[in-house]
């Protein structure tokens, strides 16, 4: 089912219902209950200065990118308490790597409510939750690894992963002119998981850990558009000490987390049609479209019953039976940079798993199952990239708003040169009826010939540049693109990043021809 929000007002229209099974040759029956999709289109227009100042009263929602720094300090003592404690620091901050896309940065979503004072100071509250970079077994995302010696256990690591974090705060702060500045203070909270390894046994024991602390910082907020601005945050948060015991090693670990977080967010405000006319916000001018912003959900479930199975292997479908999930929670966000520019990005938080692993069946059921997963959510930039376009002239048509796309006219006959990161299908081997696992067809291989499934992550995107020259009903298209270091992908961060030296890549060219029956 998707449901799609018109210009972000309040009408809602069931655009289209989905509900399939599928049977393989070996009488294996897959399921797809029901995919979910609500799509937010808000076009943002540039205006010019206007004396009215903006009123900030009223409830928000919205996202935001950031960057989190922190520490742990901890203390292992055995149980026992019959040899010495041994303490050390844990640094939470990776450097963030965009060919593993991973690192110690975040994605978050947040909401809340403003009221401003006729003397211009602004009170509020604020909620949020905030979603880290993939984490994988290395550590890589916001988390950190060391090594000690224990002296019941010998060489021993230890670890700590933040798998998401929140906050609950107050805000208070003054609009000079338009702009508003804030501190804000509250509660904060985080569920981590903590690791204990044995390297001497390859004993390894796993706990996940709620901490509950506070929250302080300050921030800077400036409307852009009707309903609609823009914030930068600094905040810090702070959890005091816990104590997890580990009763297979006999140890117990005392630590406590401190995390500074950067933050750039977009906020939409919901008008209140009660409030009299002079308090609504500032009125801009009709002028040219220069930003784009569009969001979407997507949630598919599938599963399949028990069948006799008898030549399993690590590849093949487990003969149990089983049911899972994948979520995502997608942002596009475009901009006009100069004449025929267009620079658009793609944030998205993910979570879940195909079943099986997304293994045993060749032409995979659902094309929202990436080659890893994770129990909990996790932030991807899926695509960042700059597109020019060049007019040739020729005829005029019509273009709709979409996702990484403007609404406006452009010429049969030109030339569009893409670069940065995006999947390859984006450009290539494209169709309306089955490009879009989201809005279309699910199955891998329906969606996209297969050998474009090799220059990607184990999500299928990668760096790369086409050009695509349009003449008429005909277009020719060409392009480079980095492949990763393996393409079955992998739970090794080697496994699953791209060549960061470009040294495999691969070479794609089309020719399409478009007729009218």
């Amino acid at each position: 089912m998707r449901v799609q929000f018109s210009r972000l007002t309040s009408s809602i229209s069931i655009v289209s219902t989905r509900a399939s099974a599928r049977t393989s040759a070996a009488a294996l029956m897959v399921v797809a209950p029901g995919a979910f999709a609500a799509d937010l289109w808000m076009p943002v227009t540039k205006a010019p200065l206007v004396a009215q100042a903006y009123d900030w009263t009223g409830f928000y929602v919205g996202g935001h990118v950031g960057l989190a720094l922190g520490n742990s300090n901890w203390t292992a003592n055995a149980v026992t308490q019959d040899v010495a404690p041994v303490a050390g620091a844990l640094d939470m901050y990776r450097s963030p790597n965009a060919f593993y896309e991973s690192g110690s940065w975040l994605l978050g979503v947040q909401g809340g409510y403003n009221h401003m004072l006729r003397n211009r100071v602004v009170i509020g509250v604020e909620a949020d939750t905030i979603f880290p970079a993939f984490q994988d077994l290395s550590g890589l995302s916001t988390g950190g690894i060391t090594s000690f010696t224990s002296p019941r256990l010998g060489a021993v690591t230890y670890s700590e992963t933040m798998l998401t974090s929140g906050t609950v705060r107050a805000r208070i702060g003054y609009v000079p002119g338009n702009w508003l500045f804030y501190a804000t203070g509250g509660l904060a909270w985080t569920y981590d998981s903590q690791d204990l390894a044995q390297l001497a046994s390859a004993g390894d024991e796993s706990r996940l850990l709620w901490r509950f602390g506070w929250a302080a910082g300050a921030g800077v907020e400036v409307p852009i558009a009707p309903s609609w601005t823009v914030k930068g945050e600094f905040l810090w948060t702070g959890f005091p000490s816990q104590t997890v015991n580990y009763p297979l090693s006999g140890q117990r670990i005392s630590s406590d987390l401190s995390l500074q977080q950067f933050c750039l967010g977009l906020n939409y405000r919901f008008e209140d049609p009660s409030r009299p006319a002079q308090n609504a916000p500032w009125r801009f001018a009709p002028a040219v479209d220069i930003f784009a912003v569009h969001g979407q959900a997507t949630f598919v479930d599938q599963g399949y019953p028990s069948f006799r199975s008898p030549y399993e292997g690590a590849n093949s479908m487990s003969g149990g039976g089983q049911s899972r999930e994948t979520f995502d929670l997608t942002l596009s966000g475009g901009v006009k940079l100069w004449r025929g520019a267009e620079f658009w990005a793609n944030p998205e938080i993910d979570q879940g798993f195909g079943f099986n692993d997304t293994h045993g069946a060749a032409g995979f059921p659902s094309a929202e199952s990436y080659k890893l997963g994770s129990a909990y959510p996790y932030a991807r930039l899926q695509r960042a990239f700059l597109r020019q376009t060049v007019s040739l002239g020729g005829d005029t048509e019509k273009v709709d708003n979409d996702f990484y796309q403007f609404e406006g006219t452009r010429s049969t006959d030109r030339l569009v040169f893409t670069v940065g990161r995006f999947g390859i299908i984006d450009i290539f081997d494209t169709n309306k009826y089955a490009n879009n696992p989201k809005i279309d067809f699910l199955n891998w291989s329906l969606i996209n010939a297969g050998t474009f499934d090799y220059a990607g992550v184990g999500w299928g995107y990668t760096y790369g540049a086409a050009a695509e020259w349009y003449m008429g009903r005909w277009t020719l298209r060409g392009g480079v693109f980095d492949l990763s270091v393996t393409p079955a992908g992998g739970i090794s961060p080697s496994a699953y990043a791209l060549d960061a030296t470009f040294r495999q890549f691969e070479l794609v060219g089309e020719i399409e021809e478009r007729h009218d029956l």
